[in-house]
């Protein structure tokens, strides 16, 4: 026990309590073992002196033995479990042993909300444990597994695997030292200096997030209208005109305000007399009311049940900027609608477009040639949506109103003549064998499955496309750059453009979004589970896999060709000087006429179309950078900076991950790793990010989860849906996630100087 505090134990004998529980006879009332009175702990004896190190500082502590007298009853039996409540208002202490070992610290009551749970050394199987114990058993595993602001560890095991992160400094969680509690401010914790977002940029991050949630979480105020304001006397002159002013007084003329207020409010039934809102088959309220979302508006003020929930997941400082901008004045807000909606408000509904999404919308690397995985079909035009993996989930994520499935979707391109594809059919399986098939025939089932892909597609896209792929992944060669390759390093200068803030952005990201009980673990469907999802995922992710050319050979969207040959060695027997430039041209010239033989499998696959002339030019660049450089393979082997860095990439980075990765040993290998990490953090980056708001922030084309298996006949869409809050929150987030920052930089533009911030308190 730290002597710093050792006097305050002794000077109160009330700080530390101990109670038994039996384990042979139990409370028929509160359906735990008998308890016996409080024992506390008193003055004990010092056994040992010595230092512990605390943050980097070695601090003096005791090892002090204490003896409890415990009273129980006679028929109390044999002790099988204590309770230890830790009164103090500051410290804690480690709880070496009590009779048997123990080695836990025990936080103040105050801090961790509960007391600590501590049994026998015996081992039981949940069902061989004593019946007196049931209950303490429950109340313990609910208590260490299910904190409510930590997440899973992950990385350094086979269960969770996952990538290297830049350290936080955060301190350990108070009553589970093997997890990382959250930071005081989600805007103040360690970044390196030279990694930090600009002081502009922050703000202007934080005014996005504000302007956002005013937009879309602040209901249209409920003080007059413009017109009233205007002429705040209109209702009694109104009401003066039709009776003499002496029979009315100010209580009617409020009563009269009161009934306008209320009728405006009012929606007019539907002037074709269609089916009244309870009817299953009258959807069109249910649109004009998501549509709704996007009207012009004037605010004032957050709604108290939404601004409870918001403050939940939303950072102190933005909630305080919110409710100051709505405090100084009214607002008058409007929203652009999503693309997806801007033409045709039921565009996304059609079979046709949910196919085109898989090609060219916000997550277009999913999709596979079925025929690359069964080649019996003989059929190149067949393509799966494979979402089968989640089925060994659904027991836990199912419940607590999420309602999902694993969903398999066919895809197929008509004829020959259409690159258009569209889907045929769609399984929906539960755990336990239970397997459902849907086909468009079968309406409405066929778009409430299609709301069904959908949701499993976005969870994927947020938490693998996106998180994963393009920003976690991306770390650890971060950090691998800045401790192994010099400022003065050609490969430093060449990545550290695209590396720009992309630290810190992921440290905000981990501290608003994907933080235990966070925006994204309330909108997905994976919810709890969604980080040991993204795990899961890292599993099957392969550095050699992430080259554009191959991700596409991989899922049979393109046909292999000579592509592998695409990347000339070094120019050796080019002259560095002016002479060299019809050379490098041919070289250029060569690596254009290569990709163009690899042929896709559907012209029309904007994301790999593109794609591929991006790629294509980022490895032009990058090979003619490394030739002004490196001469010949043997450059590339004798760099020993280069070495160390992808060294530490693969041992360190990315140590969970064995497969997928190639040594660096000759100048293809050098220019094909560099391309690669350039694709991910730009090109890649692109097609996964900035189209979020146009597609995902339309609820019913992107749903992010929803209430209901496939409704019967007495069900209804609405309830199927996320409610209002959830939607509201995930077109904000959208909107939030899709912005252009100011300060951004294109491919091939030079970046200007950063400006830093003055220091990390900012």
């Amino acid at each position: 026990m730290n002597n710093f505090y050792r006097s305050s134990l002794y000077a109160s004998g009330l700080s530390v309590v101990v109670r038994l529980y039996s384990q042979d006879n139990m409370d028929p009332t509160t359906r735990k073992g008998i308890e016996s009175e409080n024992a506390y702990v008193m003055k004990g004896k010092e056994l040992e002196r010595k230092k512990r190190e605390v943050l980097s500082m070695k601090v003096p502590t005791k090892v002090i033995k204490f003896k409890l007298k415990f009273e129980v009853t006679r028929d109390f039996g044999i002790p099988g479990a204590f309770v230890v409540e830790n009164r103090y208002k500051k410290h804690e202490f480690f709880l070496k042993s009590f009779h048997f070992y123990c080695g836990s610290w025990v936080y103040p009551i105050t801090k961790t909300g509960f007391k600590r749970i501590f049994f026998s050394d015996q081992l039981y199987l949940p069902k061989k444990m004593p019946e007196s114990l049931v209950e303490l058993r429950k109340k313990r595993t609910l208590e260490t597994a299910s904190p409510k602001t930590e997440g899973p560890v992950l990385g350094g095991s086979t269960k969770f695997p996952y990538l290297r992160r830049l350290k936080t400094g955060h301190p350990n969680c108070q009553h589970n030292h093997s997890r990382e509690s959250g930071p005081a401010s989600c805007f103040q914790f360690h970044v390196p200096p030279d990694e930090r977002i600009s002081d502009e940029k922050l703000q202007e991050l934080k005014n996005n997030f504000v302007e956002a949630l005013i937009r879309f979480l602040t209901p249209e105020s409920t003080l007059p209208h413009l017109w009233d304001r205007e002429c705040p006397d209109f209702v009694t002159k109104v009401a003066h005109f039709f009776v003499p002013k002496a029979a009315i007084s100010k209580k009617d003329v409020r009563f009269i305000r009161s009934i306008i207020d209320f009728c405006r409010k009012l929606k007019l039934p539907s002037s074709h007399g269609g089916p009244s809102r309870s009817d299953p088959s009258e959807e069109q309220d249910i649109f004009e009311d998501i549509i709704g979302f996007y009207a012009d508006k004037e605010v004032e003020e957050l709604d108290y049940s939404d601004k409870q929930q918001i403050e939940k997941l939303v950072p102190k400082e933005i909630l305080n900027q919110v409710v100051a901008t709505l405090a100084l004045k009214r607002h008058d807000v409007s929203a652009q609608l999503p693309s997806i909606i801007a033409e045709d408000k039921f565009a996304w509904a059609e079979d046709k477009e949910f196919g085109r999404q898989m090609l060219g919308g916000t997550n277009p690397v999913r999709i596979w040639n079925l025929n690359w995985w069964l080649k019996a079909l003989g059929n190149e035009r067949v393509f799966i949506l494979d979402y089968h993996y989640l089925e060994q989930f659904l027991s836990m994520i199912n419940g607590k109103g999420v309602c999902a499935y694993a969903t398999r979707t066919v895809l197929i391109a008509p004829d020959s003549s259409s690159e258009m594809v569209q889907p045929v059919g769609i399984e929906l399986s539960l755990p336990g064998g239970s397997t459902r098939l849907v086909v468009p025939q079968e309406t409405p089932l066929w778009e409430f499955a299609k709301f069904h892909v959908a949701s499993n597609d976005t969870a994927y896209h947020q938490l693998v496309s996106h998180w994963l792929q393009t920003h976690a992944v991306v770390e650890p060669f971060i950090i691998a750059t800045r401790r192994q390759l010099s400022v003065m390093h050609p490969i430093h200068r060449l990545l550290d453009p695209h590396f720009k803030d992309t630290l810190h952005i992921n440290a905000l990201a981990r501290a608003i979004f994907l933080n235990a009980g966070g925006i994204l673990e309330t909108l997905l469907f994976t919810g709890e589970y969604s980080m040991e999802l993204s795990s899961h995922l890292y599993k099957e992710w392969r550095f050699d896999k992430q080259a554009l050319p191959e991700d596409l050979l991989e899922r049979g969207m393109a046909k292999p060709g000579v592509r592998d040959e695409v990347v000339s060695g070094p120019m050796e027997h080019v002259e560095r000087d002016k002479s060299s430039n019809k050379a490098a041209k041919g070289a250029e010239q060569e690596m254009f006429e290569v990709d163009a033989e690899m042929e896709l499998v559907l012209e029309d696959y904007p994301y790999a179309k593109d794609g591929i002339e991006i790629w294509t030019a980022i490895e032009t660049w990058v090979t003619e950078y490394c030739n002004v450089f490196y001469r010949n393979d043997n450059d590339v082997k004798e760099d020993e900076e280069i070495q160390e860095w992808w060294n530490e990439i693969k041992t360190r980075g990315h140590q969970d991950r064995k497969e997928g990765w190639y040594d660096i040993n000759t100048f293809k290998s050098l220019v094909k790793a560099l391309t690669t990490l350039i694709w991910i953090t730009s090109g890649l980056h692109i097609a996964v990010n900035f189209g979020q708001y146009g597609y995902g922030g339309w609820p019913l084309n992107r749903p992010m989860l929803l209430r209901k298996f496939l409704p019967r006949d007495d069900e209804f869409m609405e309830e199927m849906l996320p409610d209002k809050f959830q939607m509201n929150l995930a077109i904000a987030v959208m909107d939030l996630l899709s912005r252009h920052t100011s300060d951004e930089v294109y491919l091939g533009q030079t970046s200007p100087q950063k400006e830093r911030p003055l220091n990390e308190d900012h």
